[in-house]
């Protein structure tokens, strides 16, 4: 922890993070925020032995990084959080959702634990392709939205992008609960090497922050980067619909994907801004293991989030799966970027 003490003191307790970051708007104690994970990693850093309150205030954060944009001397405490998060499991601190979480990885090679095949969703006349272009689908679009992945590569595939036959997680989960990721992105990478890849397509903003993050060797687009340059080729109708665009940390904050979906989307249908979005964009409350380890305060941070959507829109729009899974419990109509396009395609 040592090694982040320049970071740590940068933090000069001004409290601005206070205001943003969403697990101490929904707990309100100030452990629960930036600040007080920075005092707390200070206290590591010297030896404190971690208290279950220090565990749970480290793993409650959602890595949404609302606290690095707001910071005024420059700290970086989601840099911070996640290094406290992989000392802890140094330490022998690993709490039962990390646990599960390896033994599902470990055992079936995907975040969900399930045993079907990972490409059920593709249909009998999609094979790979040589074009230097692969689709990496993820988790949860390959075994809980199906449709979406099928939607995305029903675009993708129009232009000759292929897919990878052997894919497995993208250790983003295991990544952001301080847990060893390696075995799956030396896994994934001789995939991509195999197809004959020079670039990934992903449409999940947690697996295209980590595979641009801690995968080396080719370059990686979002969707909506590869959509946006391919607008005049897409044919897609105009939908007589109105939608809001919800930023997902991982895409907008993390790498600043901001223009690229919404340019697409406005080329299909009306878009209405919420009062909060883009680097202000509130977290859904999904990431970073929240949802699996503290699902109750997660779906608050969704039920805060519900109540920037505005009024008299058909659908929430967003481009991370687990935020349309945190968005829908609360009730609201969500749809993939993907899926959109595909509505306006066919």
């Amino acid at each position: 922890m040592r090694e982040y003490l320049r970071d740590i003191v940068k933090c000069v307790k001004c409290g601005r993070c206070r205001t943003v970051c969403p697990s101490q708007q929904v707990q309100g104690w100030e452990s629960s925020g930036a600040r007080g994970r920075m005092q707390m990693a200070l206290g590591m850093a010297f030896g404190l032995e971690p208290s279950n309150s220090l565990i749970t205030s480290i793993l409650t954060c959602t890595t949404c990084q609302q606290c690095v944009t707001e910071c005024p001397s420059g700290a970086d405490p989601h840099q911070v959080t996640r290094a406290a998060r992989r000392k802890l499991v140094e330490l022998g601190h690993t709490a039962p959702h990390q646990v599960e979480m390896q033994d599902r990885i470990r055992n079936t090679g995907n975040s969900l634990g399930d045993r079907s095949s990972r490409t059920a969703w593709l249909t009998e006349t999609q094979v790979p392709v040589d074009s230097g272009y692969v689709y990496f689908a993820g988790c949860l679009a390959s075994y809980r939205y199906q449709s979406t992945a099928t939607a995305t590569y029903g675009i993708l595939s129009k232009f000759g992008v292929g897919f990878l036959e052997d894919e497995q997680c993208c250790g983003s989960p295991l990544f952001r609960m301080g847990l060893d990721a390696s075995d799956l992105i030396a896994h994934n990478s001789r995939q991509i090497e195999a197809a004959g890849a020079h670039t990934v397509i992903v449409g999940c903003a947690g697996c295209y922050s980590m595979l641009k993050e801690q995968y080396q060797g080719f370059d990686v687009l979002h969707l909506s980067e590869f959509l946006e340059e391919k607008l005049d080729e897409l044919s897609a109708g105009r939908l007589d619909i109105s939608v809001t665009y919800h930023d997902p940390c991982h895409l907008g904050r993390a790498y600043g994907i901001y223009d690229a979906p919404r340019k697409v989307i406005e080329e299909i249908c009306t878009l209405v801004e919420m009062d909060a979005s883009r680097e202000k964009a509130s977290c859904c409350g999904g990431g970073g293991g929240v949802r699996m380890g503290y699902p109750e305060l997660s779906g608050s941070m969704a039920g805060e989030l519900k109540e920037n959507i505005p009024a008299g829109v058909d659908y929430v729009v967003t481009s991370c799966p687990l935020c349309f899974r945190n968005l829908s419990d609360t009730g609201v109509n969500v749809l993939d970027l993907a899926d959109l396009v595909w509505m306006a395609i066919e």
